[in-house]
Formats: C-alpha cells, sequence, structure tokens
C-alpha cells in the first residue's frame, strides 16, 4: 500500500469509522468481520473528502439506530455523496477494460463511454451508446474547429483551452484503462 493510500485510509478511520466504534455488531457479525469490513470501506472510501466524510458519518449515525449499517449500505451512500474518480473506481476501470471499451475506442467514443461510466451508470444499452457515439462526434467537430483555430493563429478562449485540457486528460486516463485490458486479453487496438 502506497504511502498516500495508508494517509487516505486513515482518514476514513479517524473521520468516519472512529465515531461509529460505539455501534453494535450486526447480529452474527464477529468482530473479526467486522474488523475486515471496516478495512474494505477504508479501503473503497479512501478517494473522500474530510468534509464528505463527515457528512457520511452524519448520515450513518443518524440512520444507524444503534447498529453498524450494512457494508454495501454505507458504501452506496459514500458513492452518492461522492463520486470516486475514474482511476479508482472498480466499475470505471472494469469497463474500459472491457469489450465495450476497446468497442469504444476503436468507434472513436472512448472519452464519453468513460465519462458516462464515471457517473456510475450501468452498461449502456444500444440507444444509450448511439447517444454517446452522438455526443462523440460533437465534440470531435468542437476539436478540429478549434485545431482550425490555434492553426490559422486564433487564440483560443479559457474555457475552450480547458475544455480541450479535460478532454485530452480524460482521453489519456480512458486509453490507459483500455490499454490495461488489452494487456491482459493479449489484444491490441490503436489509440483513438
Amino acid at each position: 500500500m502506497g504511502q498516500e493510500q495508508g494517509r487516505s485510509e486513515a482518514r476514513v478511520r479517524a473521520v468516519l469509522l472512529e465515531p461509529m466504534a460505539g455501534l453494535k455488531r450486526r447480529r452474527g457479525v464477529t468482530a473479526e468481520a467486522q474488523d475486515r469490513e471496516a478495512a474494505k470501506i477504508a479501503r473503497k472510501l479512501a478517494y473522500m473528502s474530510e468534509e464528505n466524510l463527515r457528512g457520511l458519518c452524519e448520515l450513518a449515525l443518524k440512520q444507524a439506530r444503534g447498529v453498524w449499517p450494512e457494508t454495501a449500505l454505507l458504501l452506496s451512500w459514500g458513492f452518492g455523496l461522492q463520486v470516486p474518480p475514474p482511476n479508482e473506481s472498480d466499475y470505471v476501470g472494469s469497463l474500459m477494460r472491457s469489450a465495450m471499451g476497446r468497442a469504444a475506442r476503436d468507434g472513436g467514443y472512448l472519452v464519453e463511454l468513460m465519462r458516462m461510466a464515471k457517473r456510475l451508470g450501468p452498461p449502456p444499452g444500444r440507444y444509450m451508446l448511439s447517444k454517446l457515439r452522438d455526443e462523440a462526434a460533437d465534440n470531435a467537430r468542437r476539436r478540429e474547429g478549434l485545431r482550425r483555430m490555434l492553426d490559422g493563429g486564433t487564440s483560443l478562449r479559457r474555457e475552450d483551452t480547458e475544455w480541450l485540457e479535460r478532454y485530452h486528460a480524460d482521453l489519456a486516463m480512458a486509453e490507459a484503462m483500455v490499454a490495461d485490458g488489452d494487456a491482459g486479453t493479449g489484444e491490441a487496438g490503436c489509440a483513438a
């Protein structure tokens, strides 16, 4: 475990788990099982800000009625308060490493798929994939227009520069996730 991850998990323990220590264990849950659940919670919610952890603690204590909440419920509340960053989200990473991620890379809608997955929606169906392709086409037209402006010597507005930087950062992250999937399956593909 990296030093930063250790500090982040310690923050979860201090801000969320320690205030909940007085709650009774659920029926049938041993102290060892409770410790394993607490470690899982600390690991899964290490990305959260201290402010959001305080809010989650308040919610958990309010809803607990004296008994430790189910781990899945606590994680769900945490994800609802603050979505994990894509590179720390099991869901986003697994979707991007899957055949759907490779298809998105090859179809030119990789960033749009990752951005949709960041919102923690279910894997998209045909309709949503069609919408993602449309959004990707709009984004490609916008990038091309901005490139033409730059090639013509026109300075970009700050919001256009920021949009382009976010797009390229998301593209690099999404491509890295798909490449991880390619490495795991032995498949290779070209970059979007």
